[in-house]
């Protein structure tokens, strides 16, 4: 074989090598090595069952900023809600960008409404009311860690049932939950699941814009919006009372809390799935299920950084 064919056929397998080692480092440098995730973040299994259709891919928070890690006490929370949920878009609101959320997506009424008012945690309420009834899918205050995939969440006996989850927040055992109420217990609204336009979630909206324009009526120029107001007007108590109204007109049964005493199986009322108290309200010192146990989807903080500015 003369020298010349020799050197072409070596320039060929010379440029095939390159090529080849080219084609696998391109791959490797395009995507990022695996990292090692902190021992408390546990990615879902590859299995898992799917959330029912109607259930938008969504999860959801507010804070005042866009930060990582929003508080020392909530270090690695939002990225522990997009590693168990792979499959989820994640949305963070800010105190600056939720107005333009509310006027861009809400009537005039309330995007005026929200506009005219500053208290910050009467604000975050009625955002995340808003933002589940146009939008759907997994609303979570700052302060929850989620244990279980969202996907998890219903039981596969209600895939086809359900349009809205909620969990029980506090359980008095057939005793007023509150001095003067009719309820017995308190439903946790820091943690919803819903389909977007569901009844009692629009139905909640009306109920807190008019308790707010009665609040705000009811204040003199730079009055205190105390505890109880927040409670009453934005928060559980006015969630609980909106869903306990819906539980009455959907079965016909006055419902007051009663029947959700020492829940321990998801029990669905209407078109709504009601969880156990521990499974979005499992605390350290007051829960059935011992800490480990699958049947706790979130853990809730209860930082509660606005109570010091709301006496009471």
């Amino acid at each position: 074989m003369s020298r010349k064919y020799l050197i072409i056929i070596g320039a060929t397998i010379v440029s095939c090598l390159l090529l080849a080692f080219g084609s696998s480092y391109s791959s490797i440098g395009s995507n990022p090595p695996n990292l090692k995730s902190p021992d408390n973040i546990k990615p879902p299994a590859e299995s898992q069952p799917s959330l029912p259709p109607g259930f938008p891919k969504k999860i959801w928070q507010s804070w005042k900023d866009d930060s990582d890690d929003p508080t020392d006490r909530t270090v690695g929370f939002p990225h522990q809600w997009r590693v168990v949920n792979p499959q989820h878009r994640y949305e963070r609101i800010t105190d600056a960008n939720g107005e333009t959320f509310i006027a861009d997506r809400l009537p005039s009424a309330i995007a005026d409404l929200f506009a005219n008012f500053t208290d910050p945690i009467l604000r975050a309420d009625f955002l995340r009311y808003c933002v589940m009834l146009v939008e759907g899918g997994v609303w979570a205050d700052i302060d929850v860690f989620p244990h279980r995939p969202v996907s998890e969440w219903v039981p596969r006996q209600y895939l086809d049932k359900a349009n809205l989850v909620v969990g029980i927040e506090n359980d008095h055992h057939k005793r007023p939950i509150w001095r003067g109420s009719p309820y017995s217990v308190q439903l946790a609204q820091y943690t919803i699941l819903a389909k977007p336009h569901h009844p009692a979630i629009a139905k909640l909206v009306d109920r807190v814009k008019g308790n707010l324009e009665k609040l705000f009526q009811s204040k003199t120029p730079g009055g205190t919006v105390t505890f109880e107001d927040v409670m009453a007007t934005t928060g559980p108590f006015a969630f609980t009372e909106v869903l306990m109204d819906y539980f009455t007109n959907a079965t016909g049964i006055k419902h007051t809390g009663d029947e959700l005493d020492s829940l321990k199986e998801p029990k669905l009322i209407g078109d709504v799935l009601v969880l156990p108290k521990d499974s979005f309200g499992w605390l350290p010192q007051d829960h059935y299920l011992e800490k480990g146990d699958p049947g706790i989807l979130v853990e809730h903080l209860f930082i509660a950084s606005w109570r010091g500015s709301h006496p009471g």
